[in-house]
């Protein structure tokens, strides 16, 4: 192993001249211690959402009875309208039992590498949100699209592994993670800046997109500087991220060739411009980095990401996007939701005592409610005679089983969406199974043929 450390709390940016450029979690940071397109309704493409609900769930409120899904549970109500559309999904195992290395397998279905060093992380495949946006790339401005809302964490966790694995659920390959935008302002300029109506089928925009100057190239001094204090491994994690920095942009600057696959419809204009405006408001002229999270109320700052995401699935500028509510050790002060008084994390601890168990069903049902906001809102989208959201695939899960319990059996699974017919919702499976086979079932539904998490089989009955 091939430590130097040194003092990064000023260096946790690439800085240059009208850019800033987040690091990695680098060694030197830490003390010394195939293919088959598939389309939905009409012919219209197959969209996948992953959200990510930390901490686990109350199983006594969250679990439904029997096969059936004729009364929700508790902390599935707000769902109520689109219990046709819902599949509730127990008996998962994610094989790993902790916050951190349950994050990364959320969408990887691999048990990651348990180790303290950031660069070595290693969760065993690229997550599925990749491998669906990297086979369905072709027409859209950004094949993936990763939103987040809490700032990646530094340090190791209690387990010993890297806090990298807790600060992410997207990975490009087994040892790269992919940054998430915490700001849904910049997310959206990413996506529609400078967009026009489309002339017709086919039509691309009145005017091209403008690609702006490279970030990369702004701060290449303050890079090769920084690379001169770093160690054989951290140099390599650096190039590595860097690049994968250069390949966000480059994706980027694909905007104004692949607007001829955008649907800009006038009625998704009208839509565009009622979320920008919305953004606006929430936001003012706020325009902060990748590791800044806005000064908004939880709730709406949610809802914003899932708008941001709803009309990136409507005008087709993406086939892939995920939403992690935060990290793998959530910790915000939950108190807004009335009921609840302290915070995520603490409140999954519950000690089986019946007025915290009732706070936690109360939490779990806010992030319900919060998914159900997005199905509202994809089913509101229409395309010819279907919505957005029957061709989407939509999957909600969490780290661990529950906070008490914190082991990765039973973790909480809801797929959604119509799966351009492909998903017959109104049920509950029960199924002791690993969650690579909820991915590969996923995969199937869309067409893709790559599979994940080291096995062929897939979950049944979806």
């Amino acid at each position: 192993m091939n430590y130097k450390t040194f003092d990064f709390n000023r260096r946790m940016f690439l800085r240059g001249t009208g850019a800033v450029v987040g690091l990695p979690m680098l060694e030197a940071m830490m003390p010394f211690s195939t293919v088959h397109a598939q389309t939905g309704a009409e012919g219209q493409p197959i969209r996948f959402a992953g959200f990510f609900m930390p901490n686990g769930v109350n199983h006594g409120a969250w679990d439904p009875k029997g096969k059936a899904l004729a009364k929700l549970p508790p902390s599935l109500t707000p769902l109520e309208n689109f219990k046709e559309d819902l599949i509730v999904v127990t008996g998962i195992d994610n094989g790993t039992g902790a916050h951190n290395l349950g994050t990364s397998a959320f969408l990887t279905g691999r048990r990651p590498k348990k180790t303290p060093n950031p660069a070595q992380v290693n969760v065993g495949n690229a997550s599925i949100d990749q491998i669906i946006g990297q086979a369905y790339k072709e027409g859209t401005t950004l094949p993936t699209l990763e939103l987040g809302m809490s700032a990646p964490s530094k340090g190791v966790g209690m387990n010993g592994s890297s806090n990298v694995y807790r600060s992410f659920v997207s990975w490009k390959n087994a040892t790269t993670p992919v940054p998430a935008e915490l700001n849904p302002k910049r997310a959206f300029d990413r996506l529609f800046k400078g967009v026009r109506v489309t002339t017709g089928p086919g039509g691309g925009p009145s005017t091209a997109l403008q690609a702006d100057k490279s970030v990369l190239d702004s701060v290449l001094e303050d890079a090769k500087d920084l690379q001169k204090r770093l160690g054989k491994e951290d140099k390599q994690k650096l190039d590595e991220y860097l690049t994968a920095v250069r390949e966000v942009e480059e994706r980027i600057a694909l905007q104004a060739r692949a607007a001829a696959g955008l649907k800009i419809t006038p009625e998704v204009m009208k839509g565009i411009r009622a979320t920008d405006k919305k953004l606006k408001d929430a936001l003012g002229k706020t325009q902060k980095g990748l590791s800044a999270v806005p000064r908004i109320p939880y709730r709406e700052y949610g809802r914003l990401m899932m708008d941001v995401m709803a009309l990136a699935f409507w005008s087709n500028s993406t086939a892939a996007s995920t939403l992690m509510f935060g990290d793998g050790l959530h910790g915000r002060n939950m108190s807004f939701i009335e009921g609840v008084n302290g915070n995520h994390h603490s409140i999954s601890h519950h000690g089986n005592k019946k007025a915290q168990l009732h706070e936690f069903h109360l939490i779990n049902k806010f992030f319900a409610s919060q998914m159900g906001y997005f199905m509202g809102r994809l089913k509101s989208m229409k395309e010819g005679g279907s919505n957005v959201l029957e061709n989407s695939v939509i999957l909600l899960g969490s780290n661990i089983s529950s906070g008490q319990e914190h082991h990765g059996r039973n973790i909480p699974i809801l797929i959604a969406g119509g799966g351009g017919g492909n998903l017959r919702g109104g049920k509950a499976i029960q199924a002791k199974v690993p969650i690579a086979q909820v991915h590969n079932a996923i995969l199937d539904t869309v067409g893709v043929k790559q599979r994940v998490g080291g096995t062929k089989d897939k979950l049944r009955g979806v």
